[in-house]
């Protein structure tokens, strides 16, 4: 079976922690599926600095797909975006640490 997998990192807005995982959690991840059907799998992480150095809030969500069509599926997510269904949150920090999409395929 093909696969491949969109990682996306992303920042709530200080002070917009719960709001910003509600957002995500709720609403975020049911309209990313509904947008790229080859979704199979979502998870979702908070990045952790082992040494307490740092106290950075990061978020990890992997999305598991059972294509290698990495094109078509970043195609039909930014097509969502652009047809509107994806509601935005001011809850996501999009100015200091703002939201960044790693595409891969298996290997």
């Amino acid at each position: 079976m093909a696969r491949a997998i969109l990682i996306a990192y992303s920042s709530p807005v200080s002070g917009q922690e719960d709001a910003f995982n509600d957002w995500y959690q709720n609403t975020h991840i049911g309209q990313v599926r509904a947008a790229v059907p080859s979704i199979t799998e979502v998870s979702r992480y908070r990045t952790v600095d082992p040494t307490g150095k740092s106290d950075e809030i990061r978020y990890i969500a992997t999305y598991e797909m059972d294509t290698d069509d990495v094109a078509s599926a970043a195609g039909l997510l930014g097509a969502a975006g652009q047809g509107g269904k994806l509601d935005p949150t001011d809850t996501m920090d999009v100015a200091v640490n703002p939201p960044v999409l790693v595409w891969a395929q298996g290997v």
